[in-house]
């Protein structure tokens, strides 16, 4: 414990979280300044003085958990070879991200609905985003086209679509009180789409049947 009267050192990256974790569980408009100075533990001048306004401390904490995003389900995207277990375990990790932390739900999916007029930006912003994810996802199944493990008729941008739709779903779900062990077992069920997309030639193995996974 620092001695009387010495000033506590400020964690900008620890209050950057604190405050990340605010705007995950209630929006950009459903949070108020008040409560950010409030979690991050400092008096509103240090906290402006650090960060802003709350326009510029929601940026920044998009970008912490779009890091987030970036090192856990599209990191395991491109980890594996196959496209059956890359995208299993993308999709294992997205369900981690949902339901493991204190607050459920995506704040890239969910951060700013229904804001208002001068703040849609911030719409536009993550809307930007979750258009970056999905081309994420058609690049990869494109590359597993180019690979020989999808059927010659497949279509990525119609994968892409489906499975950024369904990600989407899990975070809403996510954030009525689905468990992870509900969210899993849809993510089983998903996968059933992709498996119809793998060619014949692969072992049989790798292309399963509902329920063996």
């Amino acid at each position: 414990m620092p001695p009387a009267g010495r000033p506590r050192t400020f964690d900008r990256g620890e209050a950057l979280k604190k405050a990340m974790m605010v705007f995950w569980e209630k929006g950009f408009e459903g949070t108020t300044m008040a409560e950010l100075i409030a979690v991050i533990g400092m008096k509103a001048p240090s906290v402006y003085a650090a960060f802003g306004n709350k326009d510029t401390l929601f940026r920044e904490a998009v970008e912490l958990y779009k890091g987030q995003v970036e090192q856990g389900p599209l990191k395991v995207l491109h980890e594996s070879t196959s496209i059956l277990d890359a995208l299993e375990n993308s999709l294992n990790e997205t369900v981690k991200m949902l339901s493991g932390a204190k607050v459920s739900g995506c704040l890239i999916m969910g951060g700013a609905i229904n804001c208002a007029p001068e703040h849609q930006e911030h719409v536009q912003h993550l809307r930007n985003i979750r258009g970056k994810y999905k081309e994420a996802l058609k690049r990869r199944f494109a590359q597993a086209k180019v690979d020989g493990q999808l059927n010659e008729g497949t279509d990525p941008e119609a994968l892409a679509e489906f499975y950024f739709g369904f990600i989407h779903g899990l975070a809403l779900r996510a954030k009525d009180g689905s468990t992870e062990k509900e969210l899993q077992s849809s993510c089983k069920f998903a996968l059933e789409v992709l498996k119809s997309e793998l060619r014949d030639s692969l072992p049989m193995d790798k292309k399963g049947v509902l329920g063996e996974n």
